[in-house]
């Protein structure tokens, strides 16, 4: 976690967590308002439900807050779970690979 240079501060973890999962439990409740108001029956229709750029932009932003929120408790739970070094550093690089995966395929998908 010292790339993303969080990981000097508990206090600072605590908060950056609480505040991106507000912001996921909000992008979710828009969600399921929007599904409700116009839902999704076929591919043309989950087309027009993710075409506007708002939509784009706000769940790009989301799958960004949901990987580092991942990064950021995985590393949490390396920390007071995995006691050999080696492991340690194995378990964090696969935390951070995979949060990067996940941003990666959210954005080709959404915007490719």
């Amino acid at each position: 976690m010292a790339i993303t240079g969080i990981a000097r501060s508990g206090t600072k973890q605590w908060v950056l967590q609480r505040f991106s999962n507000a912001l996921i439990v909000l992008y979710t409740l828009i969600l399921i308002g929007l599904l409700v108001n116009q839902p999704v029956t076929d591919h043309q229709s989950l087309l027009a439900f993710i075409e506007p750029i708002w939509f784009k932009v706000a769940t790009t932003l989301c799958v960004i807050i949901f990987s580092l929120n991942g990064m950021l408790a995985g590393w949490q739970i390396a920390g007071d779970y995995v006691k050999s070094a080696g492991v340690y550093k194995l378990f964090n690089t696969l935390c951070v690979v995979l949060s990067f995966t996940i941003i990666v395929t959210g954005i080709k998908l959404l915007w490719l």
